[in-house]
């Protein structure tokens, strides 16, 4: 009984990943975020299902609710690559969400200022926008269609 309850706080301790805690223990590399924003109608009939992944990490299938904010942290180098693949009811879309240092993803830089390492997908019913914060606010432009 104590051993299973030692590997279920095990789980809750390393199962939520806490992007302030998230150090890059790597000179001139910095701390990199993506965050995936359900913003989708509150009353939509489907919910929104989420699977991101890299090559040294997948982080399972998210259903995050109207609301939510699904993110991680990580430490930004010159090859670093993830991707998403996003399904509201019979639509669906994949494409990189983070594989540039500079503008999120190579072709962001029409949307992003240089240099943005917190990277701001939000989820609406048009479409998925590409974002960024500048003091409290989100700014975003629709970077794909559904």
């Amino acid at each position: 009984m104590v051993q299973l309850l030692v590997k279920i706080l095990f789980l809750l301790l390393i199962m939520p990943y806490n992007i302030q805690s998230y150090n890059c223990n790597i000179p001139d590399f910095p701390v990199c975020e993506v965050h995936v924003l359900n913003n989708l109608p509150s009353d939509s009939t489907y919910g929104l299902e989420v699977h991101c992944a890299s090559g040294d990490n997948d982080f399972g299938h998210r259903f995050p609710k109207v609301g939510d904010d699904f993110r991680w942290g990580f430490c930004g180098k010159p090859n670093t690559l993830f991707f998403c693949h996003f399904w509201w009811g019979n639509k669906d879309l994949v494409f990189d969400v983070f594989n540039d240092l500079d503008h999120c993803v190579h072709d962001g830089a029409n949307i992003v200022p240089q240099g943005t390492t917190k990277c701001y997908w939000d989820v609406k019913y048009d479409g998925i926008y590409l974002g960024y914060v500048k003091g409290d606010k989100i700014y975003s432009q629709k970077y794909r269609d559904w």
